[in-house]
């Protein structure tokens, strides 16, 4: 009754915000159009290698800072937008275990800080939000910085054949695991980041060089179930274009993984891979590269098939995309050198209208042990489904909404036993000022 009593309370304070607000915004006042990147993100990544992604996921991108996707332009070559939202969530687990189901109303106050610059050699989109937190029941959960997350994606233009690129994404979480599309172990207070430099070389018209490295740490706090561990791994692709439309590559991956504990065993992966990227349209591409994966672990030998392949298809509107990948990585927080796979889809409507972004992603994820020997065994399957929308309703105001699912389950063997169901609905109110630099 009292969760229901605040949730109508929020409700009617949000709505007469929006009342207000939606009637200012009324005044005639020019819109600003979408930046060159936000109307086309494949011509911006174009020159990039097919098979490698240049930033965080979609589903990394918090609700504070959904607006990165399609930054406005302003009117300046820097904009810094200060912001505060307040918003209200209900949450139907939350210790993300069905063997302790709980479920409670969340009122957030969250201040966040954007830096997005547009230069013709150098652009740049970073955002740093926090989020306090009052729960309705569980009082004790409450604090001032239970959430906290950054991120940042940069593109320098060294010369016109050399781009260099480097994205960060940070997240921290008293309250639930920090993989943004993975499995859980549960309630725990951890942090998490993922720093990816890169660059490539346009070594003639049709020839292209990629170079990539990547540094994943993973922390997981206090009492629970989460086992550390830090991920170092480095990527090249090799890549001609035979025709317009068609692209072949050949490249090699290689991935250590540091279980941090006694516990684990730490591994090393040697993936050599061919693959190719062809152009069915003018705005459809599909993909794929693939090759062995030679993992070594507790002085055994373990061959498996690692790969990506995908389906993407731009809109004016914005993108839609299938992927499906398989390789050697850790499971969250169940750690462990596990063979993943991983089908996944995203929607991303950045230009349908002015000041709307509505961002869509399910995913399902198994993860199983590569070797019965491992001190921790693993094998967790996975189905997640994000869903998050922003829109400006007046100059200086966004209204956003979010939904996340959840459906885990683990197998007999696994060590750990976490089935969770969770439903976590979210809406909220955005208020930012942008101050442009010349």
């Amino acid at each position: 009754m009292i969760g229901r009593r605040r949730l109508f309370g929020a409700i009617v304070v949000l709505a007469t915000g929006l009342a207000a607000v939606h009637a200012w915004g009324q005044q005639p006042a020019p819109r600003e159009a979408p930046s060159r990147g936000a109307r086309e993100p494949a011509r911006d990544t174009e020159q990039l290698p097919p098979l490698v992604s240049p930033g965080p996921p979609i589903t990394a991108y918090p609700l504070e800072l959904l607006g990165l996707l399609a930054p406005p332009t302003g009117r300046g070559p820097v904009t810094l937008v200060p912001s505060i939202a307040v918003s209200e969530e209900y949450d139907d687990n939350l210790f993300s275990d069905n063997r302790n189901r709980q479920s409670d109303f969340i009122t957030g106050f969250s201040p966040a800080l954007t830096l997005l610059i547009n230069q013709p050699s150098f652009e740049l989109s970073a955002g740093y939000s926090f989020t306090g937190e009052i729960y309705a029941e569980h009082s004790h959960l409450s604090g001032p910085f239970n959430r906290q997350s950054f991120l940042a994606t940069a593109l320098y233009r060294a010369t016109p054949r050399l781009t260099l690129s480097v994205s960060d994404n940070f997240r921290y979480d008293r309250n639930t695991n920090i993989t943004a599309q993975g499995p859980t172990t549960g309630r725990q207070e951890s942090w998490g980041n993922n720093f990816t430099p890169g660059l490539t070389w346009q070594m003639t018209p049709q020839t292209f060089l990629s170079l990539g490295a990547g540094y994943q740490v993973l922390r997981f706090l206090g009492g629970g179930g989460g086992l550390d561990s830090d991920t170092y791994s480095f990527q090249t692709v090799l890549g001609h274009a035979f025709t317009p439309r068609f692209t072949g590559t050949v490249g090699y991956n290689f991935t250590y993984i540091d279980q941090l504990s006694s516990e684990g065993e730490n591994s090393t992966t040697h993936n050599p891979t061919v693959g190719f990227s062809y152009r069915l349209t003018q705005t459809l591409r599909v993909l794929a590269s693939g090759g062995p994966a030679i993992t070594e672990i507790g002085g055994e030998t373990f061959i498996t098939p690692a790969g990506t392949a995908g389906l993407i298809q731009e809109f004016r509107w914005g993108s839609m995309g299938l992927q499906y990948t398989r390789g050697v990585s850790v499971a969250g927080g169940f750690g462990g050198t596990n063979e993943t796979q991983t089908a996944s889809g995203t929607v991303a409507l950045t230009t349908l209208r002015p000041g709307l972004i509505v961002a869509f992603s399910p995913a399902y994820i198994t993860s199983e042990s590569l070797s019965n020997q491992q001190g921790q065994r693993v094998d967790v399957q996975t189905f997640t489904l994000t869903l998050s929308a922003m829109y400006q309703i007046a100059k200086y105001a966004n209204v956003f909404a979010g939904y996340t699912f959840l459906h885990q389950r683990t197998g007999g063997s696994s060590e750990q036993q976490f089935d969770a169901d969770q439903n976590r609905v979210r809406f909220g109110l955005q208020f930012g000022y942008p101050i442009n630099f010349d």
